[in-house]
């Protein structure tokens, strides 16, 4: 063994053989603390007091245990144990739900495991992508922005597909500015089938980042042949429709007696969910989308509030006017934007630096897969009218981090070239102070009144007068200014991590989890919730308990109007719930002959209708013939055999989604083995 020391590098090598083994690397341990920091910070904020977001969406929690039963229902994606009704949207990232709960076992924690590994993989690419092009600090700082981005802290906390869907978007990016690079097809190949598992996770809203990367690939090589072009593109272009079209076209060949329906459609297609529901809906302007209020009366907003008071549907989709202006309001911005300025500036910067004498070609590459993305996806979310959350910008979080590291990187080195490029870090400093300004403003109340305004003016504060004295003192001096621009950076960052503690130390939206700063000012309530979860839970228990007992040899425990009414039956039982409208309850899957065979046949019992719905108006025309058919053949349960005492069989009464209260009729049960006569 022999031990060499030069400097600062000490390399300790391991003789075996013919074979030299690296034990040793300073600058690389070096290198590795901050990065280890980040990805420590990044899973402290993903996973602390993440068993207050229970099952997240039980939608799809739901999937998870049906298809934990099954190969069928795991190929099939089905949404429940039986297999009646597919999950609406591709199968992928479900599966890696299925996956980490086959190997932790089925649990919330084990499902939202998965999520959380793919937000800290998706750090950790970044820094990757961005150390090789443009440096470990841009990298150190590109990471952290995106470990503290709060829309995608929150969606990291869920189990929302969008963590899968960004992972595998960065392996497609990863994929082509390599392929741009060396010109190998097999590598723009391997960028579109990435993109092509992306669509069998979300669909539509990968192919977002397809030209992106074929355009990149093409203008790489400007010299080439047409023909070589051509070839490239349209080999490409196969293999991306390939991959993304593989499991849908397997689903709809199967015969239906043999699937499960396919959700959200009205001709049982998965191409069609594809091209409707997860594709033409996104963006086209619909007169009421799914989930919006149902009227407009101003909602309750007192937890006593008398049963039947007019409650507001929480807005689960975003409904803010569509244009270029759209994602630089506050409610969009908040979620991810906070350092906007200063990725601006590193977009600026990317160029600059890549297109100058002597650049290398792969940051031009790089430059240009990252603005593509943002500006995609910005156009994208920006005039897409139709069913939209405010989550979805998570898609932006790391375009505009990378960008960010950039900045952080290119300011000092303009700083230290003096003149007027040092002017670039006090001026940007102050462009993001007073932007943050921006935002916070927009979403307090009281402004110096409490504790959370006070902090975020501070932190301002801090930064601006940092940036001042940049602008005084001298260039010979580095260690003060370097001290004054992290502490100015630091400041900036006071902002993001309140927005982002507020879905880590407050139960967010669980459904559609957007961060809101002003949610810390308000009280804990962790026994509100608490106190709610036992009596939803001693509801369940009696309904599935008479249901056990009296459900015979039904195949079926109960069939409910839609998903979001049996799924938290599926949780609790493992067994068979109808969805009979699918997720939002209006899908066309039954007519009443197919209900009365299935009485006849003694596979079906139960029938419940009312409950909690996304579109009660839809979910009412969908189902209206079955309810019909059902009042008329079946007879009514005895509402205190399956619900808790005290509860009123016709008195609306009203739940709570997020921090929204929604109001929703009663449901009634009727026995179809027992006639109204």
């Amino acid at each position: 063994m022999g031990v060499e020391a030069a400097g600062d590098n000490l390399t300790r090598t391991c003789v075996r053989g013919r074979r030299i083994v690296k034990l040793s690397d300073s600058k690389a341990l070096k290198a590795a603390v901050p990065l280890t920091f980040i990805v420590a910070v990044a899973a402290l904020a993903r996973t602390w007091q993440l068993s207050q977001n229970e099952f997240s969406r039980q939608y799809y929690a739901a999937g998870v245990r049906s298809q934990l039963e099954s190969w069928h229902n795991f190929l099939f994606n089905s949404f429940d144990p039986a297999g009646f009704v597919s999950i609406d949207k591709p199968p992928v990232a479900i599966w890696l739900q299925v996956i980490s709960a086959k190997l932790l076992g089925f649990s919330a924690l084990s499902i939202l495991l998965a999520q959380v590994m793919a937000g800290l993989a998706a750090i950790l690419l970044v820094y990757i992508l961005v150390q090789k092009y443009w440096g470990r600090t841009a990298a150190a700082v590109a990471a952290l922005s995106l470990a503290l981005s709060p829309v995608n802290v929150a969606v990291d906390r869920s189990n929302n597909t969008e963590s899968c869907l960004i992972l595998v978007l960065l392996t497609a990016a990863w994929f082509g500015i390599r392929a741009a690079e060396t010109g190998r097809l097999v590598l723009l190949c391997a960028a579109m089938a990435a993109i092509g598992v992306g669509f069998n996770i979300k669909m539509g809203a990968a192919l977002v980042l397809a030209p992106v990367l074929a355009l990149t690939f093409s203008l790489a090589r400007p010299r080439a042949p047409v023909t070589w072009h051509l070839g490239r593109q349209v080999i490409a272009g196969m293999v991306l429709v390939i991959v993304s079209l593989s499991w849908a076209v397997l689903f709809d060949l199967a015969p239906a007696r043999d699937r499960p329906y396919a959700g959200s459609t009205r001709h049982n297609s998965m191409l069609e969910l594809a091209l409707v529901h997860n594709g033409a809906a996104r963006f086209l302007a619909m007169a009421t989308p799914a989930g919006s209020p149902a009227n407009s009366s101003p909602a309750a907003s007192s937890e006593t509030a008398p049963a039947g008071t007019v409650v507001r549907q929480p807005v689960m989709t975003d409904d803010s006017p569509v244009g270029l202006l759209r994602l630089f309001r506050p409610r969009a911005a908040a979620q991810f934007a906070w350092l906007l300025p200063l990725a601006l500036l590193g977009l600026a910067f990317a160029w600059s630096d890549a297109s100058g004498p002597g650049a290398a070609r792969s940051r031009r590459i790089s430059a240009a897969v990252w603005t593509g993305w943002l500006a995609m996806y910005w156009i994208v979310l920006s005039f897409a009218g139709g069913l939209i959350h405010t989550y979805y910008v998570a898609v932006l979080g790391p375009p505009l981090a990378v960008f960010s590291g950039i900045a952080a990187a290119g300011l000092w080195s303009r700083w230290q070239a003096g003149k007027l490029a040092r002017m670039h870090l006090p001026l940007v400093i102050i462009a993001t102070a007073a932007w943050q300004a921006y935002l916070c403003i927009a979403r307090s109340e009281t402004i110096g009144s409490d504790w959370l305004s006070v902090t975020w003016l501070t932190s301002i504060g801090i930064a601006a007068i940092c940036a001042a004295g940049l602008c005084f003192l001298p260039q010979q001096n580095g260690r003060l200014p370097k001290l004054f621009a992290v502490v100015a950076f630091g400041a900036l960052l006071v902002s993001p991590i309140l927005t982002a503690a507020s879905v880590v130390l407050r139960r967010p939206n669980i459904a559609a989890p957007i961060a809101n700063m002003t949610a810390l000012l308000a009280p804990s309530d962790t026994d509100r919730l608490a106190s709610r979860t036992s009596r939803l839970e001693a509801a369940r228990q009696k309904l599935t308990g008479y249901l056990t007992a009296n459900r015979e040899t039904a195949k079926f425990l109960v069939a409910v109007p839609n998903a979001n009414v049996a799924a938290p039956l599926i949780l609790a039982t493992g067994q068979p719930v109808m969805a009979m409208g699918g997720y939002l309850g209006d899908d066309p899957i039954l007519a009443p002959a197919d209900i009365e065979q299935l009485v006849s046949d003694r596979q079906l019992r139960f029938v419940m209708l009312g409950g909690y719905t996304l579109a009660p108006a839809k979910q009412a025309a969908a189902l209206e013939p079955i309810a019909r058919w059902v009042r008329t053949k079946g007879r009514p349960v005895d509402p205190k055999l399956w619900r808790l005492s005290g509860a009123s069989s016709s008195t609306p009464y009203r739940i709570n989604l997020g921090n929204e209260w929604v109001e929703v009729p009663p449901p009634e049960l009727f026995d179809l083995w027992r006639t109204a006569n």
